[in-house]
């Protein structure tokens, strides 16, 4: 699957009633999806905490799952603000560049 279909396919589920958020300038949509991202994160934190706590194997299948809901949650926060998953990872390796011009010094062995 591409990032378009991807786009497309998770795109079709955004059913939630908006108008309980009264925010300023910022959609309710934005805003719902902002609170998402963040706690979908902090659902992928507390598996990989439950797992060092009890120093049980990381339930990979369970990450993978809340690592999806956090990619649905980028995809509309995305397309609210109009920005194409593509543009996004521009900017992060543009970004990346400009802060490590020469890489990661430690990963070619220059320590």
């Amino acid at each position: 699957m591409d990032i378009n279909e991807y786009k497309n396919k998770a795109l079709r589920t955004d059913y939630a009633d908006y108008s309980d958020f009264h925010t300023g300038d910022v959609s309710a949509r934005l805003d719902y999806a902002s609170m998402g991202l963040v706690t979908e994160s902090a659902k992928v934190l507390d598996i990989i905490k439950k797992s060092k706590k009890s120093l049980a194997t990381l339930n990979q299948e369970k990450l993978k799952e809340e690592l999806g809901d956090l990619l649905w949650y980028m995809n509309l926060t995305l397309d609210e603000l109009g920005i194409s998953f593509e543009e996004l990872m521009e900017a992060s390796i543009t970004k990346i560049d400009h802060k490590h011009p020469e890489g990661d010094p430690v990963i070619k062995g220059e320590e």
